[in-house]
């Protein structure tokens, strides 16, 4: 039976691939994100729109009135000079949507490591949003734990054009979990188009497996005929100053180096419940070859262009 269901954060990697799963499925879309070509080309494709500030109650209130089910997430900002003070705003603004708009079936994207209330950089925010999901009063809840993003892998597009490497601050030879967005949005849909949610769940998902940044380098070299490209690690200073370079506020450089130690300390943010469940199909070659070779190559013909 087609339900309706109200996507926030909808013209993310995320919440785009989610939109066109549950799209296809028959089901009544309504995809809400701040105005954006990504944003109408959801609406050409069939899902009603709705433009707006994430901070807005009243907004999101409308937006997920008479949904059936909805999917909510924090957009990240990385410039805000207070990455968990944004969080909290907008993680606030949305539970209580959520509580005036009488939804009873929601799917919240929140990390793998958030059941940790320190020490995980941004992921904090979401530790802090699960436990305002779980107070309203008769509201079944999902939380989707991902692990790393294989998308967060592109950043490292420019650095492999520049200077001949990838690098970050992250031990070359921890492993740790990677999972592709594309199957992150599959088990949302899944999950919302489904039998009707029950209580407070935790679903991980983690990938198909480890993976090393010093062989995530190699598998990457490989698809883009790079097959010696070498993992460079920096110290915490340098990358701090990296990011801050790069754009990104101090606060956001601090977080993301906490979240880093977390990782080379092989805490929380290295270990998921590994079961049938929680382990996803698409193989990190598999994403170098589809996603990340064609960024590479269009970001190089553009360069030479």
């Amino acid at each position: 039976m087609a339900k309706k269901i109200t996507v926030l954060g909808a013209t993310g990697n995320i919440g785009t691939a989610l939109v066109h799963h549950l799209i296809g499925q028959g089901h009544h879309v309504t995809a809400v994100a701040r105005p954006s070509a990504r944003l109408d080309a959801l609406q050409q494709a069939g899902a009603t729109t709705q433009a707006g500030d994430a901070h807005d109650v009243a907004f999101l209130t409308e937006a997920l009135r008479g949904a059936d089910a909805a999917f909510l997430m924090i957009p990240p900002n990385v410039t805000a000079p207070d990455v968990l003070a944004h969080m909290q705003q907008i993680g606030e603004a949305t539970a209580r949507a959520v509580r005036d708009a009488g939804v009873r079936q929601v799917v919240h994207l929140s990390s793998i490591g958030a059941e940790q209330p320190a020490g995980t950089g941004p992921v904090v925010g979401l530790h802090h949003q699960e436990a305002r999901l779980n107070a309203i009063a008769g509201l079944a809840v999902a939380h989707l734990r991902p692990a790393y993003f294989m998308e967060n892998l592109l950043a490292n597009v420019g650095m492999v054009q520049h200077m001949g490497i990838i690098g970050s601050a992250t031990r070359p030879d921890v492993a740790f979990p990677m999972v592709a967005t594309r199957d992150i949005a599959a088990k949302a849909a899944e999950l919302l188009a489904g039998p009707a949610l029950e209580g407070q769940t935790v679903h991980y998902l983690l990938g198909p497996r480890d993976y090393s940044m010093a062989e995530a380098t190699s598998i990457l070299g490989q698809a883009i005929g790079r097959p010696e490209l070498p993992y460079v690690p920096f110290p915490y200073a340098d990358a701090r100053q990296g990011m801050v370079g790069a754009g990104l506020s101090e606060n956001m450089a601090d977080l993301y180096i906490e979240m880093t130690q977390h990782i080379n300390e092989e805490k929380s943010m290295t270990k998921g419940p590994r079961t049938s469940e929680s382990t996803t199909p698409t193989t990190l070659e598999a994403f170098a070859q589809t996603v990340f070779a064609p960024a590479f190559e269009g970001a190089t013909a553009g360069a030479t262009a």
